[in-house]
């Protein structure tokens, strides 16, 4: 029961913060059996977020609160993308 406008701009905003969500994990997955001590000068923010994940479990704990925030992204982009009622696609 909202304007289409509202729907329409929490769809980019939940597509945007899904892409930063998937990118950030496959970023994170991908380094972490990479010796960090390879692109610390070059790259020193990545070796920072790195070094604080790749600590520990952090990094699993991390995934597993990702796959929860995922579907509460999924669900949002569902209901604001959805097509309203009654709607026909070609006719």
């Amino acid at each position: 029961d909202t304007h289409p406008a509202v729907a329409f701009i929490v769809l980019w905003v939940m597509l945007i913060w899904l892409s930063f969500v998937e990118g950030g994990q496959a970023s994170l997955v991908g380094l972490h059996p990479i010796n960090a001590e390879l692109y610390r000068e070059s790259h020193p923010v990545s070796y920072k977020a790195t070094a604080n994940t790749n600590a520990g479990d952090n990094l699993d704990r991390y995934l597993m609160g990702r796959q929860f925030m995922v579907i509460f992204i999924v669900f949002l982009i569902n209901r604001s993308g959805a097509p309203v009622p009654g709607a026909e696609l070609w006719g």
